[in-house]
């Protein structure tokens, strides 16, 4: 666990020459929170993705079910409605329902999800376990570099390395943990020393702030945050993402974090880019 956080320098990144060419403000105004295919609106309850071609119905006033059109596989609905007549009937709005069959696959949204409709984020935008992630440039370095990661429970902290391949030092890790005074934090920087890129607060909530913590020796120095956007639509050289988080620290960096991946750019105080992540798998 970093103990304490000091502000990185990136050495060799403004030789680069490489400037941010993202409109933030234009970013954050996108609010849509995506699951799969569809928008999850305040309301659903689940979605049906359609397995197999399959009727959409209306009920009769007799209650017998009457064919609207054709729903095709592949395709995803928003469900607010279940009715347990005629074998459950999933209803996707406008008085229009889906019967419950191996046609169709039904699912309800996650803790998380549902959060996000609150534009709040409590957790789950580190990395997963196994993945490569390459970055150009590399947080310290102006250069492409690849990274490995690897997920640990330590002392109740969920510390996610991104490990050098070939080296048994070097890298970054991200450190989600809870304080003694209970407070739930994220933390990112490099490994195996006390550098720190950001020390920040859950919950991370759209338009609000949230608190960032640094050290100054053995001093603890708290800062508010602005969360910029906990649902935004980003696309980078590796793809575009949903739902990225963005912030900026108080030391003017803007970081922005894709559920599932960890970051996916950072941009300096000066304006430059710092970190892009070009592919992943």
């Amino acid at each position: 666990m970093i103990k304490k956080m000091i502000k990185l320098v990136l050495v060799g990144v403004l030789a680069l020459g490489i400037t941010a060419t993202v409109n933030i403000s234009a970013e954050a105004a996108t609010h849509k929170v995506m699951w799969g295919k569809t928008e999850l609106k305040a309301g659903q309850i689940g979605k049906v993705t359609i397995l197999a071609d399959t009727d959409l119905v209306k009920i009769g006033s007799n209650g017998s079910l009457s064919k609207v059109r054709t729903l095709k596989k592949g395709d995803e609905y928003r469900v607010y409605t279940y009715k347990g007549s005629n074998g459950g009937l999933y209803g996707l709005g406008a008085s229009s329902f889906v019967q419950k069959s191996t046609k169709l696959k039904y699912e309800t949204p996650s803790k998380s999800k549902l959060a996000l409709l609150n534009k709040e984020v409590h957790g789950g935008i580190t990395p997963k376990a196994g993945m490569k992630l390459t970055y150009s440039p590399s947080f310290t370095e102006p250069t492409k570099r690849e990274f490995i990661t690897k997920v640990e429970n330590e002392f109740g902290a969920n510390r996610t390395l991104l490990t050098i391949p070939g080296q048994e030092i070097g890298g970054y890790v991200y450190n989600e943990f809870t304080s003694d005074e209970g407070d739930s934090t994220i933390t990112f920087g490099v490994n195996y020393t006390d550098w720190g890129l950001f020390n920040v607060q859950y919950p991370l909530i759209e338009g609000k702030q949230t608190k960032e913590i640094d050290y100054d020796g053995n001093d603890r120095i708290i800062y508010n945050i602005n969360v910029i956007s906990t649902t935004s639509t980003v696309t980078v050289k590796a793809g575009t993402f949903q739902n990225v988080v963005i912030f900026k620290t108080n030391a003017g960096y803007t970081y922005y974090l894709a559920p599932g991946v960890g970051i996916i750019k950072m941009i300096g105080s000066d304006g430059i880019l710092d970190a892009e992540l070009i592919s992943f798998k």
